[in-house]
This record gives structure tokens, sequence and C-alpha cells, in this order.
């Protein structure tokens, strides 16, 4: 009953998280013709990202709710498999487009760490096609589980590293605040992928992180297309 009463509350905040997302989306889309003209590739790609990472919650989000009021949510395991993969592809293409946004941003074309960033989330991409996935079967063993998660891990935290290594240069307190929030998040979604299976309400730490994610939208979203700095 527990249990139940936990998932519902967290069905909840995400159906709240993605109409919030979907609204930042709508301005960013709105605003793009007020961004600065050297800023404007760098403010789609951003958008592309969250795009992206919208496209997989709405797919994940869409599988819990299929398999919460389902009759019989162990024969429906295929669909939230379906919509953990889709979760999954969207947050390596967030981060492969934000990781663009930076490059372009800070004028880093031949940068090795970029190129290194943007192969590790093609990595990622490949490690989800293993039959170990078994994305429409039972649960995946942990090691599996800690395999495939190590790429958007790896993408997030050099992300992170590197925009607050060249915002600080450039006295962008924003864009220092972005890649602190990444950072942040990490410390919030790392307890439930690492030990989510063993301690079930460590799941809740899912909510603070998601509202990391939503500040680090809007602060994107106020840095590049209201013209802030």
């Amino acid at each position: 009953m527990v249990s139940e009463y936990i998932a519902m509350m967290e069905i909840m905040f995400s159906i709240i998280y993605l109409i919030y997302i979907s609204v930042i989306i709508i301005f960013m889309s709105k605003n793009l013709k007020k961004v600065n003209k050297d800023e404007v590739i760098t403010a789609k790609y951003i958008r592309l990202a969250f795009i992206s990472l919208l496209i997989g919650d709405l797919g994940h989000v869409g599988a819990r709710l299929i398999t919460f009021f389902s009759e019989n949510p162990a024969s429906d395991y295929g669909i939230f498999g379906i919509g953990v993969l889709l979760e999954m592809i969207g947050l390596i293409f967030l981060f492969i487009f934000y990781t663009n946004a930076w490059r372009i941003h800070f004028n880093r074309p031949n940068a090795l760490f970029f190129k290194s960033l943007i192969g590790v989330g093609i990595v990622g991409l490949i490690i989800f096609t293993f039959p170990q996935n078994q994305w429409n079967t039972e649960p995946i063993s942990y090691e599996w589980l800690i395999i495939r998660n190590i790429p958007w891990l790896i993408q997030g935290l050099g992300l992170a590293i590197l925009i607050i290594r060249d915002a600080k240069v450039a006295n962008d307190p924003l864009l220092i605040r972005i890649g602190i929030l990444i950072l942040i998040s990490f410390f919030f979604y790392m307890p439930v992928i690492f030990f989510g299976t063993i301690e079930p309400m460590l799941g809740m730490l899912m909510i603070p992180g998601t509202v990391i994610y939503m500040l680090w939208q809007y602060i994107s979203y106020k840095r590049f297309f209201k013209g802030n700095k």
C-alpha cells in the first residue's frame, strides 16, 4: 500500500514536471527571435537538448501510467522497459546537444574533450542495443544496470566541469550555476541507480533530482532566451 502511494506521488510529480518542461520549451521557441545574434545557434541546441529530454520523459511517464493502472502489471513489463529505454535515449541526446551548445558558445570546435563526450554518448546508445538490457522481459541484472548508466554519468559530469571551467573564465554566473546544478543532480540520481533495487525508498530522491533539472531548464531559458547574463 505504501509503495503504491509512493508510486502515485512520483507519477503525479512527473506529470507536473512534463507540463513545466513543455511550457519552458514553448517559451524558448517563442523567444528565439529575441536571442542575441551570436548566441542563436547555441540557443537552438539547448532547446533541442530539452526537447530530447521531454520526448524521453514522455515515454517513461506514459509507460509508468500504463503499468500503474494495469490489472496485471507483471505482464506489461515490456511497456515499462520501452519507457525506460526512451528515457535513457533522451538523456544521452540531452547531453550530446548541450555539450554541442557548450562547444559553439565557447568556440571550441576541435576540443578533444568534446569529441570524447560525444563518443561516450554514442557508446551509450550502442550499449542499449545489447540483449542484456532485457527491455521487454524481466528486470536486468544489477551489473548491467550499472554498465548502461555509466555513459550518461560520464557525459553529465564532463559537461558540468567544462561549463564551470569556461564560465568562470568568461565571468558568466548563470552558466556557472548551470554547471553546478548538473553536478548536484547526480548526488540525487546516483543513489537511486546504484542502490534503488536494494532500498526502493531511495526512489524518492528522483523528485529533488528532477527539481534540479527544472532549475537547470529555467536558468538556461533565462540566460539564453531572455538575454540575461
